[in-house]
Order: structure tokens, then sequence, then C-alpha cells
């Protein structure tokens, strides 16, 4: 399920979105704790990949693979972006 305008996703629609997916995609997954802002782990069912979210103050970071593929501020007051700012693939 997308955002809707005015509305905050969840850190696995942002991961959906930044990678053109389906939340559906990608299961929970109990990765290491980095001991700085929030963690949140997942791998694609399809592929295996594996991919981390981390989200520090008003900064998300999100990597699959170990690649980067999203770093930025995010806008101050939402929790954690509006999705229709974050585009990408996987």
């Amino acid at each position: 399920m997308a955002a809707m305008p005015n509305q905050f996703a969840s850190p696995l629609e942002v991961l959906a979105s930044v990678t053109q997916t389906s939340a559906d995609d990608w299961e929970d997954l109990n990765g290491p704790d980095s001991g700085v802002g929030v963690d949140y782990w997942y791998r694609h069912r399809g592929t295996g990949a594996e991919a981390y979210l981390n989200l520090d103050q008003d900064h998300l970071t999100i990597s699959v693979e170990g690649n980067k593929l999203f770093d930025a501020e995010v806008p101050a007051g939402t929790d954690p972006v509006k999705a229709q700012t974050l585009k990408g693939r996987l």
C-alpha cells in the first residue's frame, strides 16, 4: 500500500518505493543494531537481497546488498518520509 499525498510511509513502504518493488516482496529480518538511530532489516523474497534502513534524527539511509541507494535528510516532522519523494531501483 502506497502512501497518499500528505500521508507518511512506513519504512517498508519507503524501501519498496526506492527499489520499485512491492512491500509484499520483502520480509522482516532480525539484523544487528547499529546503536545509532533506528535500524530496519528486510530480505527480498524473490532475490534474497538484504536491505538495511537507518533513520537517525533527520537522516535516512537505505542500502541493498551493501549498495547505498538512498541517503538524504528527512523533512522535519515526517516519520519516516513522504513516499512520493523517493525513487530508485533494486
